[in-house]
């Protein structure tokens, strides 16, 4: 879980670019509340966790919590945003990694970074608060904009990091087909339900890709076990 220790004695120094060393302390708190919301959230759920337990979470005052998020859903709507950008961080970060190199994409090795990514507190925080939000009023004016917004975004990177299958005429209904599946099968495995045969269902949508792609993909220039 995520702390943030007294640093006075640090100098400017290991100050971020550009900041004061209060405006870095600052930055660093507001992380550290952040992360231990994230982490409470995903230890306790969203409705049982109180602001005190985040603060003690991160290490700081009650105080300090207030000076960086005066009011509940301040908290939260910053959380959202938090957690939003960490999944897209994530996810181009490793996704580009995967597809390092490639002549073109590596549709095998891009499902398999989009199911780790959806077997992480991040999305299982995500999802939780997705679902309270059809009934939190209050979380549902700062969840369902920046929901919208994360879809747009990854839509976004999403093209970036394929531009060749971007180029398909299957894109958008593949990329809904993916989305829907692999996110049906991440929540479907949060709760004591029946096991899914998650390989199975993992090769048939690669083999279902590759085919819907052969408009825009080069026989013989894809190495089918990459990633």
């Amino acid at each position: 879980m995520a702390t943030v220790q007294a640093a006075d004695s640090r100098n400017d120094k290991q100050c971020s670019p550009g900041k004061t060393w209060q405006q870095t302390k600052s930055s660093l708190t507001r992380t550290a509340i952040l992360n231990a919301a994230v982490e409470c959230f995903y230890q306790l759920g969203y409705a049982n966790t109180p602001t005190e337990s985040i603060a003690n979470a991160a290490g700081v005052s009650r105080g300090a919590m207030l000076h960086h998020f005066p009011t509940r859903i301040d908290l939260i709507a910053a959380t959202v945003e938090h957690l939003n950008q960490t999944r897209l961080q994530w996810y181009e970060d490793e996704e580009r990694r995967a597809q390092a190199g490639a002549g073109q994409a590596r549709i095998e090795a891009g499902i398999d970074t989009i199911w780790r990514q959806l077997d992480t507190p991040a999305f299982v925080v995500f999802f939780e608060l997705k679902v309270a939000s059809r009934t939190d009023r209050e979380l549902a004016k700062v969840f369902i904009p920046a929901f919208n917004a994360f879809n747009r975004r990854f839509a976004q990177a999403t093209r970036r990091l394929f531009p060749d299958l971007a180029l398909s005429e299957a894109w958008e209904r593949t990329y809904y087909l993916t989305s829907l599946l692999l996110e049906g099968m991440a929540a479907a495995r949060m709760i004591d339900a029946p096991r899914l045969p998650e390989e199975k269902m993992l090769d048939w949508l690669k083999r279902e890709l590759r085919h819907s792609y052969q408009d825009v993909l080069t026989t013989g220039a894809h190495d089918n076990k990459a990633g």
